[in-house]
């Protein structure tokens, strides 16, 4: 079975799309893995954000938030000089549905830069 022209011409250009809203090469200012992204709970989540050296690098902010539950971890950046990878481990996380999200500060407080990610704890009670 052959995809439909039509279907075949939109594929490309979406594709197409992409590269020229993302050239080859290009890096995002911050990026965020969390491991699991599924889990039993009480889990233990692991955060890594990647920020990308800059002078106006000054603060690092990671949130974990339910309707349940939230924990959250200030990391002071040194500019350029910061590591590239922090890594944020959050122990004994009950379940829920969380986002987990990244804001990149600099000096003045403002943001830089943000990215969100959702994990889900499954609890051992209830359905």
């Amino acid at each position: 079975m052959h995809p439909h022209p039509t279907t075949r011409a939109s594929l490309v250009l979406a594709g197409l799309a992409l590269l020229v809203a993302s050239p080859l090469g290009a890096r995002e200012q911050l990026t965020i893995r969390v491991s699991p992204s599924v889990a039993f709970a009480p889990a233990t989540l692991v955060v890594h954000a990647v920020a990308q050296p800059d002078a106006r690098n000054r603060t690092l902010q990671i949130q974990l938030v339910s309707s349940e539950y939230y924990g959250s971890s200030l990391i002071q950046l040194d500019g350029d000089q910061a590591a590239v990878t922090t890594m944020v481990r959050y122990e004994g996380v009950p379940g829920g549905i969380y986002e987990v999200s990244a804001v990149l500060l600099g000096s003045g407080g403002q943001k830089r830069a943000t990215t969100a990610r959702s994990v889900k704890i499954l609890s051992n009670t209830g359905p």
